[in-house]
């Protein structure tokens, strides 16, 4: 354990051997992630990957270096479908230990594979369009949506969720009930698949508690002598007699007559009604599923119509400046930073495509996010200072047009230089822009009261006015 200060070596006082100062609650702080981290390793050993997810993440509340709590959030993200979340955490664990640490290698098996790389993104640009759908009320769209996410990544437990909820909104309890188990089976702790099963459970429980009909009893008990009789209710007295050959013959003559004369008409009746009652069903089923066929063809219809409107309506996703550009260029910046950490120049084209369509990043979901804040904080003090040294020389040159586009870069990248932002509002001065020269001054003189740039800059709106 290394001292918070110094960084010395601590040993088993409650100081720092090096600089003196008081470690008791760093230590106690520093026992509690590991506690933590110990207890995510034995959630994930069992798969209660949920579990493990809440344990890594207070170990890492407590103590943000813990490299192996991260490496392993980082797997946990990945088994879950989770890859862009898996990246960032491995992205931070390497900066924190770029030597001998394993989150090199997942991030190298990841890079090397680009069509898996593409895959994920497609799955990502789907489950985006698959939640805008579920808000438009488009489910049968998004269900299609959600079956491509779940061939492309079958790990991907939120998609699954939302397909099963999808078809539980439907009542298609057979189709959503395989999918839930195949998510408790990926994440045993998984309580809103727990949930929706029991509700899958609450709703098809069929009543088994129905009143059976009595019986009558087949046998008849009575008391003689101080003895319980028991004997059949019926009881078949045995024919005594002795029977002729003349009464069997008569016997059976009767018998057949009565075959002949009165059963069969009745039974031949029967069946000419039986097959009647036939041919009606027959043509009554054929009526229903020309009714059917029918049906099915408007909803086609119906379906097509629409989903020719959300193409229409979404078609430009992948265009040029599309969000999903943005989503690439910042999947390239990730693998330029990682090939090369010290390639600034192939950072920066794909990084200022992500600073332009930061709106986009902000609005979408915590992972994306997580990824664009820790790449836009490992390079913005190095691209800031790149886009300045161009914008100032193109200021110098009076290339106001190239100087405004490369230092409204350098402010995007860090908002707290002085100078960026004198010579950006001195360049759209230059370009008589002066709503936005005055703005930009106003900024400087309020952000940086009682300095050089401040002096100048009120001197410029004086100058203006």
């Amino acid at each position: 354990m290394k001292c918070y200060r110094c960084g010395a070596t601590l040993t088993q006082h409650d100081f720092c051997t090096a600089c003196k100062c008081d470690v008791r609650q760093y230590k106690l702080i520093i026992e509690a992630s590991n506690r933590k981290y110990n207890e995510g390793l034995e959630k994930a050993q069992i798969r209660d990957l949920t579990g493990a997810v809440t344990a890594l993440k207070q170990s890492l509340k407590l103590n943000k270096e813990h490299v192996d709590a991260r490496n392993l959030l980082g797997l946990i993200y990945f088994e879950m479908g989770e890859v862009v979340s898996a990246l960032g955490e491995w992205i931070i664990s390497k900066n924190l230990q770029p030597n001998k640490n394993i989150a090199s290698d997942y991030i190298s098996r990841l890079q090397n594979n680009q069509s898996r790389l593409d895959t994920y993104n497609q799955a990502i640009h789907k489950y985006n369009t698959a939640l805008d759908l579920c808000h438009q009320g488009s489910d049968d769209l998004a269900i299609i949506q959600l079956k491509k996410i779940v061939s492309l990544n079958p790990n991907h437990i939120k998609s699954n969720l939302l397909l099963a909820l999808l078809y539980m909104e439907q009542e298609h309890w057979d189709k959503a009930y395989p999918i839930l188990k195949r998510v408790t089976h990926i994440d045993h702790g998984n309580t809103q698949a727990q949930r929706y099963l029991r509700e899958i459970t609450r709703m098809t429980k069929q009543k088994s508690n129905k009143a059976k009909p009595k019986t009558k009893d087949s046998v008849v008990r009575y008391e003689r002598d101080n003895e319980i009789i028991i004997q059949p209710a019926e009881v078949i007295e045995p024919n005594t007699g002795k029977g002729t050959l003349l009464g069997f013959v008569i016997g059976f003559l009767l018998g057949m007559a009565i075959i002949f004369f009165l059963i069969m008409p009745g039974r031949l009746q029967d069946v000419r009604s039986e097959l009647e009652e036939n041919i009606r069903i027959a043509n009554e089923n054929r009526e229903a599923q020309s009714a059917t066929i029918a049906s099915l063809e408007s909803r086609l219809a119906d379906l097509t119509e629409e989903r020719d409107a959300i193409v229409a309506q979404y078609g430009d996703i992948y265009g040029e400046d599309s969000n999903a550009e943005a989503v690439n260029a910042l999947l390239s910046a990730v693998a330029t930073y990682l090939a090369d950490a010290k390639d600034i120049a192939g950072v920066q084209p794909h990084m200022d495509i992500c600073v332009k369509n930061e709106a986009f990043f902000e609005k979408n979901t915590n992972s994306i996010l997580g990824l664009y804040d820790s790449m836009k904080a490992l390079t913005s003090p190095s691209l800031a200072q790149y886009h300045y040294d161009l914008g100032y020389a193109a200021y110098e040159a009076r290339e106001y047009d190239t100087a405004v586009s490369e230092l409204e870069l350098a402010v995007m990248y860090y908002s707290e230089n002085a100078d960026s932002l004198f010579y950006l509002a001195s360049s759209y001065q230059a370009e008589k822009k002066l709503d936005k020269a005055k703005e930009v001054y106003g900024i400087v003189i309020e952000r940086f009261p009682n300095t050089t740039r401040a002096s100048q800059a009120k001197r410029a709106l004086d100058s203006m006015q």
